[in-house]
Parts: C-alpha cells; sequence; structure tokens
C-alpha cells in the first residue's frame, strides 16, 4: 500500500436475527440490493450484495448446523429475509448465533420476531394465566351504569 493511501473501509448492512426451536430468522436490512450473491452452507452464511453505490458483505458461521435444503429467503427492495431451518430439531436455544463468542456491531437481535423458548408453544392471545376473556362479553347488562357504553 503506498503511503498517504486511504484504504477504503468496509461496509456492513444491518443484520437481525431471531430463533425458534427449529429454525433462525434473519433480516438484512439493506434497500435497493443489486447483484446480491447469497452462499448458505451448513456451517455458515455469506452475503455480497451493492446498493447505492456501496458495496456490503459479511460472513457468519453458525453455533451449530443448519438445513440449507429446507430453508427459504424472499427478497424485497427494502430487505433480504430468510428462513433458515436449523439441523438439529427441539433442541433448546441457541445461545447465540454465531460460534464465537464475538460482538458484531452490525449483527443484532430482532426483538420483533423474538420469541422466548417458554412462549413457543403459548396459543396467541396467551399469557394473562389461562383466563377467558369471552367470559366478560356480557358485562353490559345494564347492573352496572355499562350499558351506554359504545
Amino acid at each position: 500500500m503506498m503511503a498517504g493511501a486511504v484504504k477504503q473501509s468496509e461496509l456492513f448492512p444491518e443484520v437481525l436475527w431471531a430463533q425458534r426451536s427449529d429454525e433462525i430468522l434473519l433480516t438484512v436490512n439493506l434497500a435497493d440490493v443489486e447483484q446480491p450473491t447469497i452462499d448458505l452452507t451448513p456451517t455458515g452464511f455469506k452475503f455480497n450484495g451493492k446498493s447505492r453505490g456501496g458495496e456490503y458483505k459479511f460472513e457468519l458461521e453458525f453455533y451449530k448446523e443448519v438445513d440449507p435444503e429446507a430453508s427459504k429467503q424472499s427478497l424485497t427492495a427494502r430487505a433480504l429475509s430468510f428462513v433458515i431451518t436449523k439441523k438439529e430439531k427441539d433442541q433448546p436455544y441457541w445461545p447465540r448465533l454465531t460460534k464465537e463468542k464475538l460482538k458484531q456491531h452490525w449483527l443484532k437481535t430482532d426483538f420483533s420476531k423474538w420469541k422466548d423458548e417458554d412462549e413457543e408453544d403459548e396459543a396467541p392471545g396467551a399469557g394473562f394465566d389461562g383466563m377467558d376473556f369471552s367470559q366478560f362479553q356480557n358485562m353490559g347488562d345494564g347492573r352496572y351504569g355499562w350499558n351506554g357504553w359504545p
């Protein structure tokens, strides 16, 4: 490298992840991706793509193996989404996404998709100690002044 030459910094997209007992949900937040190159193997994930004049890339080595054949992907104008099937089904959640215990500034937990292990089997709307709210549907019988509620 010549003296005084500026090394072009690498660009990393924001990568969000969440998990279930049988799959990893991975989102690459990068708009208008051109010529994406995606390599999903049983042990890792590689991404390379261009967006708005910059070249973005990253590499992950998974905590445990995945099944690339059973995995799915979706590309939209705003992001690339992946549902990556874990090789071992019905196992405890992984303690982290990557094999190495490294903090990557571009890799973040997707709390909008995250479910804890104990929440995974809950039916939608559960979480109020099994309370059945349908018993309250006829409360406006006029005895408590609720009859005029909209």
